[in-house]
């Protein structure tokens, strides 16, 4: 399997110079956005800007059709120290406002969280603009700070710089003085690591950990090279990533030795990995019984990795469906859903079912448009949650009644409202609105 693994990679993995160029295009239009709001609010402009996180370490995938979505994009912007206020908060809020001065149709306006100034699109990407401070201390060394909870001496290239060299040391390369030359294309490292990043992303109900823990973790010791075949790289890899988590699921900074899993979130996403790895490697048992394996049983056994139809549609998981969706009735029932910041928040706008995948913590109330069906009738929501935060909650479905329901997006995956309106305990007619929620990308950074 491991040319079509890398046939796989090419095409549905990796993200690839047409995708990459356009994200490059968000990116830019977003800095000219700020460089004008700036000028609008008579301050002065940054001096210059970083790519970071997957975009620079080329570890960003494109989406997957099945699973979790979004596009993130990160950039450290660059002020001369005299240029942006003392508060890290009030550098934050001035980046903000500049962008409010020139902003688009985000799916929500700019937000100043914590350790970046946040842009959400309806599309499923979002925009992170870090901001950093430079100056010159008195022995003459330039000093870069990032502006979090406070001032913190931070090198946004650091990160990058790191994964590129574990790439480097770690994958396999030719040795010409020594006739070596390996089987594998360079870069093996970078590909297990989003072969791993893919599979994390595989189900729109998983919330398993981000980019930069599992980077970590794979260059701490987990990755297994093998110069000849990447399919073996990759199931070795998955082998030592589950052992390893069932010991140990601190993971640490590699640029400054802090603890990524020291918030209960990230615990739990560790957590979660490690169950899923113990249920779902078994599945490539088939592929070391010589006498058993076919080409289509292989394919099949990858596809509990992947979750897509490049390997096979047999063994997909499928998402539960709604019972009596397809109730048949003579009546017409029409619900919308409106949008806010936050519950109880004066709405912005309308969500269509579907139509884009939202932050956690948006205010959703839904209420009935028009029907047919004669009154009295008696309306009734049904909530269908989907995913690994909803089930920890215990709240898979939650079911109330009343002719409007207010509630909120909690929890990461694709969840259904179910509308029903009854007579005599019987429902006469139903709707489903789906309503698809972001995960780590809206949590903590």
């Amino acid at each position: 399997m491991s040319a079509e693994l890398q046939q796989f990679y090419d095409q549905h993995v990796r993200l690839g110079a047409e995708l990459r160029k356009n994200l490059a295009a968000k990116r830019d239009l977003n800095l000219s956005r700020l460089t004008l709001g700036l000028a609008d609010l008579e301050k002065p402009n940054f001096r210059t800007t970083q790519n970071q996180g997957g975009y620079a370490m080329h570890t960003l995938n494109q989406d997957h059709p099945n699973g979790d979505t979004g596009y993130d994009i990160d950039v450290a912007i660059l002020f001369a120290k005299a240029d942006l206020p003392e508060s890290p908060l009030a550098a934050r809020h001035r980046v903000r406002d500049a962008l409010l001065k020139r902003c688009g149709l985000f799916a929500d306006v700019p937000e100043a969280r914590t350790n970046a100034v946040t842009i959400w699109y309806a599309e499923g990407y979002h925009i992170d603009f870090a901001v950093y401070r430079t100056w010159v201390n008195q022995w003459g060394q330039t000093v870069i700070e990032h502006a979090s909870a406070e001032w913190k001496a931070r090198d946004p290239s650091a990160v990058t710089s790191w994964f590129e060299g574990r790439v480097d040391a770690l994958s396999p390369k030719p040795n010409p003085g020594l006739g070596y030359y390996p089987k594998v294309k360079v870069g093996q490292f970078r590909r297990i690591v989003r072969f791993v990043k893919w599979y994390c992303r595989s189900r729109s109900g998983w919330s398993l950990p981000g980019g930069m823990i599992l980077s970590a973790l794979l260059a701490d010791g987990i990755y297994r090279p093998n110069a000849d075949r990447d399919d073996r790289a990759l199931y070795d890899t998955l082998v030592a990533l589950r052992d390893r988590l069932a010991f140990s699921r601190k993971v640490q900074n590699p640029i400054d030795g802090s603890d990524l899993t020291g918030k209960l979130e990230m615990q739990n996403q560790v957590k979660r990995l490690h169950e899923y790895l113990t249920r779902h490697l078994p599945r490539l048992d088939v592929l070391f019984s010589q006498r058993d394996c076919t080409r289509e049983k292989a394919r099949s056994a990858w596809d509990w990795i992947f979750n897509h139809s490049f390997w096979g549609e047999s063994e997909q998981l499928k998402r539960a469906v709604v019972e009596d969706r397809a109730l048949a009735s003579p009546y017409r029932l029409d619900i919308r859903c409106d949008l806010s910041r936050g519950p109880g928040e004066k709405p912005f706008g309308q969500y269509k079912s579907g139509s884009s995948l939202l932050r956690k913590g948006m205010g959703l109330k839904f209420t009935v448009v028009s029907t047919d069906v004669p009154p009295p009738y008696e309306t009734e929501w049904i909530i269908r949650n989907e995913g690994d935060e909803a089930l920890e909650a215990g709240c898979e479905t939650v079911t109330e009644v009343g002719s409007v329901k207010e509630t909120s997006t909690a929890y990461k995956g694709r969840h259904e409202m179910i509308c029903r309106l009854k007579k005599g305990g019987m429902t006469v007619v139903q709707t489903v609105h789906v309503v698809r929620v972001a995960g780590g990308w809206f949590g903590h950074r």
